[in-house]
């Protein structure tokens, strides 16, 4: 086989919930490659891909779950298989190690210095690495001691090839049920506590503009932490929550419905969210980091740093700047990054 078209094993499967991996399968394969994505085990998932399957190339998305467990004994567990499969995979089947390091760190914050030991002998053992911006790779290359060569700032692939998106702002309005006349926020993803559910909630809540309305669209997993956001929004009538997975047929309906996406991260390195809301065309307000800012240079008054300029003020702001104009820059960007050049990091 052909080394410029390399066989690839995906891991972790993310799942139908998450359209980046599949994305990139498919823009993979579009290019001549073999891609398979690889099952999840409890234990053992890379062994079982190079029995299965015998490829050229490991690709591996988000690797915090073959290191992170319940417990820390079970964390160490976990740390001591992935890094024996590592081992193996590099220095007995010669396998190349593809990663994209989305986070530096796990979104929990549990048994960080273990994380940080075992995610460090991975990254060290890769030969591409690929992050989002130039901050993200120089705060890897001190964290973590890797070669600079390595590292590689290349941007996802637009999702507006993805996603089905052929309705207007009045249909999906009349679709969703919201009404036609109001400011519309949206926040759209799986809800997790990292992302900042309970600050969004609050700010919306004591912003008491009129007409507005606040949709909420993605599934918990928490119940816990699901039942907690039910009973701090029950009397802010103008909330509609979409407590479910959202399917890919109406992934356009909750965008094209909106005026502004709204990202409240409590911390955060990459978000595919905030990709998904360019590709649509949307302003986003999110929370200021180095890279935030640097993408969304052009709206940062829509960016949040929870001290001097605090989330409320955001929301506020929102809906008196020219956000069509904010958009389209948005999706100009999401278009013409150098997605393309994550082929090229498989084929060498």
């Amino acid at each position: 086989m052909s080394s410029a078209l390399p066989k690839v094993v995906v891991l972790p499967d993310a799942g139908t919930e998450n359209p980046f991996q599949y994305e990139l399968v498919r823009y993979l394969r579009k290019h001549g490659m073999t891609v398979t994505v690889g099952k999840k085990y409890t234990l053992g998932s890379t062994f079982q891909a190079l029995k299965a399957h015998h490829p050229e190339v490991l690709y591996y998305d988000w690797v915090h779950s073959f290191i992170i467990g319940k417990s820390l004994l079970w964390s160490w567990i976990k740390s001591l298989v992935f890094m024996a499969e590592i081992l193996w995979a590099k220095s007995i089947q010669g396998v190349r190690i593809v990663h994209t390091l989305h986070n530096l760190q796990n979104h929990a914050g549990v048994w960080l210095s273990l994380e940080k030991h075992v995610y460090g002998f991975f990254l060290r053992r890769c030969d591409s690495i690929r992050v989002y911006s130039e901050t993200t790779k120089q705060q890897a290359i001190r964290r973590f001691g890797l070669k600079p060569e390595v590292v590689l700032v290349i941007q996802d692939l637009p999702y507006h090839a993805y996603y089905p998106n052929d309705s207007t702002k009045s249909e999906s309005r009349e679709k969703l049920g919201v009404d036609r006349a109001a400011f519309v926020f949206l926040f759209f993803g799986e809800i997790k506590p990292y992302k900042g559910l309970h600050q969004l909630l609050k700010a919306y809540s004591a912003l008491g503009s009129l007409n507005t309305c606040l949709v909420i669209a993605g599934k918990s997993y928490d119940a816990d932490y699901w039942e907690s956001l039910l009973a701090e929004s029950k009397n802010i009538p103008t909330i509609q929550w979409h407590h479910r997975f959202i399917e890919d047929a109406d992934v356009q309906y909750f965008f094209n419905a909106a005026d502004v996406v709204v990202l409240p991260f409590v911390r955060i390195d990459h978000s595919g969210s905030v990709d998904l809301a360019m590709s649509f065309g949307k302003p986003i307000i999110t929370l200021r980091t180095e890279g935030t800012l640097r993408l969304l240079s052009h709206q940062q008054e829509l960016l949040f740093d929870n001290t001097l300029y605090p989330l409320i003020e955001c929301l506020k702001i929102a809906q008196e700047m020219n956000l069509l104009a904010i958009g389209k820059k948005n999706f100009e960007i999401a278009d013409t990054t150098n997605y393309q050049d994550i082929v090229r990091i498989f084929e060498a």
